[in-house]
């Protein structure tokens, strides 16, 4: 963030990225589509003009010639000051130009689109080009002195010794987490069944991902690489963890902990894969406990693997609702029971979740718009589009939203059919 040749502060916005990508370059290349871009940069504060100097304008002070007699020393020096006024002032006028305005902001909203296309397409991919980023980095900033401020290095470049050690330092965690969950449900289950640690580990991350805000970890473009990793690796281990049986794994109250950490991890992404991953992994559990079944004469134990906290799920099922805009009776063919645990099958959880995700939402948008087609007085059967979820990656094409919890009408899907 420095200012510009033509005294202006350069503050790109992250959240503006995903609209400023989608820009039209035949517009740019037009004067009146650049300037219109260029307030659109004023407008949203990431231009900020600033005060030219104005002591250059008073020129140097120079003797009286007339009282005082000067060499010809300082007579050159007096000349050459004047000459210096001269080409600023000059200098300052040819800026003031259409011209000079119309390229001035022409190339700033380039950077601009530059910016926003490389934050959201080559950012994952900065190991990959060692070599090259150097060299473009040192032609862009030859070409352009002002693009260093919103694009460190130009091109993508090589991680810095900070970002490989924070990195090495999160997996090493969380590989030691994790084999220190694992040993203690080893060691509880042979030695001492009452000091299970690791199940408050997991009770607690759960109670600390409730309290988060909905949608937090949606937006996949502001979490950095390490914390995507670090996902991978927890939803990962999780799962492992859900569908594991025997001595060597966890015991039936860490595997339900697993999946309902599991399953917040999904709702907080926002993602319609997430909840399905978590529809696969659930049911495999039920399948993996009704095999230890048979070969297990615990009917007690096969029973507690193979259920869910029902308070959890009836949650999840309230938020569905709730952020999906869903405003009626839902008709399930599964019913939730509860047990004396206040736990429910895990097979029955997931069969109401993916009715209720696939079934029941798809079924009620699709009615609205069928009702509103319907309408007495419409010439035509007229399809309309509601959108909601994830807009991270402009998605749903609706502006620079990045989160959409309402179901919202939008116009580009104006020519659906069904």
């Amino acid at each position: 963030m420095v200012p510009c040749q033509t005294h202006v502060l350069l503050k790109w916005q992250e959240h503006f990225n995903s609209s400023w990508a989608a820009e039209d370059s035949l517009q740019i290349a037009r004067r009146h589509g650049a300037a219109a871009l260029y307030d659109k940069l004023l407008h949203n504060k990431e231009v900020v003009t600033l005060a030219q100097p104005v002591q250059e304008l008073a020129g140097p002070r120079l003797p009286d010639f007339e009282c005082e007699s000067s060499a010809s020393a300082e007579k050159e020096e007096y000349l050459s000051s004047l000459l210096r006024s001269q080409r600023w002032l000059a200098h300052r006028v040819l800026t003031q130009t259409s011209y000079t305005l119309g390229l001035h902001h022409r190339l700033v909203v380039l950077q601009r689109v530059y910016y926003a296309l490389h934050s959201k397409y080559h950012d994952k991919f900065r190991v990959q080009l060692p070599s090259h980023s150097r060299d473009s980095g040192t032609e862009c900033g030859q070409i352009e002195p002002t693009s260093e401020p919103f694009l460190p290095g130009g091109a993508p470049k090589i991680k810095s010794g900070t970002d490989v050690l924070i990195e090495m330092g999160v997996r090493t965690g969380l590989s030691l987490l994790f084999s220190l969950l694992q040993q203690n449900w080893r060691y509880a289950a042979s030695i001492h069944p009452e000091s299970v640690l690791c199940n408050d580990v997991l009770n607690t991350a759960s109670s600390v991902l409730a309290s988060l805000p909905p949608l937090s970890l949606a937006n996949e473009n502001k979490i950095p690489s390490v914390g995507l990793d670090c996902l991978a690796q927890v939803a990962d281990f999780l799962k492992k963890t859900s569908v594991s049986s025997g001595s060597g794994g966890a015991d039936p109250t860490g595997r339900r902990l697993a999946l309902e950490l599991l399953l917040g991890l999904a709702m907080q992404r926002g993602s319609l894969k997430f909840l399905l991953e978590w529809v696969e992994i659930a049911l495999a559990a039920s399948m993996s406990s009704s095999t230890s079944t048979l070969s297990s004469s615990s009917s007690l134990s096969s029973q507690q693997s193979a259920g869910v906290g029902f308070d959890v799920i009836h949650q999840t099922l309230l938020q569905m609702r709730q952020y999906s805009g869903f405003r009626g009776d839902a008709v399930n063919t599964q019913v939730l029971k509860k047990d004396a645990d206040g736990l429910c099958r895990l097979s029955q959880a997931a069969l109401c979740l993916f009715e209720e995700q696939i079934c029941n939402l798809a079924s009620y948008c699709l009615c609205s718009c069928s009702t509103d087609a319907a309408a007495p007085g419409t010439e035509s059967d007229t399809v309309m589009v509601y959108v909601w979820g994830s807009n991270s990656s402009h998605q749903l094409a609706e502006g620079t939203l990045e989160k959409i919890l309402l179901p919202k009408l939008t116009q580009g899907f104006s020519d659906a059919q069904m």
